[in-house]
């Protein structure tokens, strides 16, 4: 299968600063690719090269076999010219009309058949689940309300690409979840390819079939959520998705795709076996893992294997399960535990890794 969109080798600079280093991907029509990284690390003016808003410095951009943007070839098509819908951090409302007229606003922009033009607005009005508020003013509407009119006004010309900048931003924890629900619904239902940029993880591993975790300009992993979490590629993958544990140590042993790492003090040494996260690991190197990765001990005299003794710094209970920080000689160690056990501050505990999670870099 060809690409729908096809990034390759695009690079931007702004002064001084390398927004966007070659970075090349790939994304498959009706798919939802999630552009995620820190503040800075190029996903929005990646987003902005896509769509149109910024000139690259060098590489190409194709889009249904189409190419919107090359450098060498002196191609750059405009962005009201290259057939795409975004929804901005902003929702832009315009305050001056009611809300069917902001949606209907790019279609008869497009000279869209009037006759036709009703029909469409309030199929995207349901769509949105804002339908008979088509003649509300627009600025009458909650933000959550608001959202969804620029999620209409972008989705009602049928675009063939659709771009979020981070749309969900300036909405509550709620409205948040209940948004990014409607948005995958929506993206589905109409078989929409969208490309979608955001810092935040729950919202980017909810929303995407694939992810690209973006960092200093360069893509640090793309992958599917899943593969991201359990086997990121690089410590700074592993860090910035989900919560991690990482301790300094020297790998003492390799066997494939294990190895045996020691973490050491001034006075104790601990041998962990962890998985392998590429060949190129050299003896310094940093054992990751997640807090539900480890299960607890109530202390005994036995010694446990994979295992680092602790004393319980912080306990929550949470319903579904209890949360602790286990303070030890390397680290200070987050736990996330189903069990049913009781903690105490300052017990003693003994915290086992899970080997064939734990992950070494």
């Amino acid at each position: 299968m060809s690409a729908f969109l096809k990034v390759e080798k695009l690079s931007k600079r702004f002064g001084d600063h390398q927004a966007i280093d070659n970075v090349s991907f790939e994304i498959e029509e009706k798919k939802l690719f999630v552009l995620l990284g820190p503040s800075g690390c190029g996903k929005t003016t990646t987003l902005r090269c896509i769509g149109g808003l910024e000139k690259p410095d060098s590489g190409f951009i194709d889009i249904k076999n189409e190419t919107v943007s090359n450098s060498e070839e002196h191609i750059f098509v405009p962005a009201e010219k290259r057939g795409m819908g975004m929804v901005a951090q902003s929702y832009a409302i315009w305050p001056h009309m009611s809300v069917f007229e902001n949606i209907a606003f790019p279609l008869r922009m497009a000279k869209f058949d009037k006759n036709l033009l009703a029909g469409r607005v309030e199929e995207a009005l349901d769509m949105v689940q804002l339908k008979g508020l088509g003649a509300r003013n627009a600025t009458d509407l909650s933000g959550g309300q608001q959202q969804r009119v620029a999620l209409a006004r972008a989705i009602v010309g049928r675009p063939k690409l659709l771009l979020f900048d981070e749309p969900l931003s300036n909405l509550d924890a709620k409205l948040r979840e209940q948004m990014r629900y409607l948005l995958k619904e929506i993206q589905t239902e109409i078989g929409i390819t969208a490309v979608y940029v955001t810092h935040d993880q729950s919202e980017a591993m909810g929303l995407g079939d694939e992810l690209i975790v973006m960092n200093n300009g360069k893509i640090e992993q793309s992958d599917q959520a899943k593969s991201l979490y359990n086997n990121p590629k690089t410590k700074f993958v592993g860090e910035f998705i989900g919560t991690a544990n990482m301790i300094e140590g020297d790998i003492i042993q390799k066997d494939g795709n294990s190895c045996k790492i020691s973490l050491k003090n001034n006075t104790n040494e601990e041998i962990i076996t962890a998985r392998i996260s590429s060949n190129s690991v050299t003896e310094k190197a940093v054992l990751l893992f997640r807090p539900e990765w480890i299960s607890i001990v109530k202390k005994t005299r036995d010694k446990q294997e994979n295992s680092i003794d602790g004393a319980v710094k912080t306990y929550q209970y949470l319903g579904d399960r209890s949360e602790l920080i286990i303070e030890t000689e390397f680290a200070d160690i987050k736990a996330s535990v189903l069990d049913d056990n009781d903690y105490t501050l300052g017990e003693k505990v003994t915290i086992k890794i899970n080997q064939n999670k734990a992950i070494v870099f």
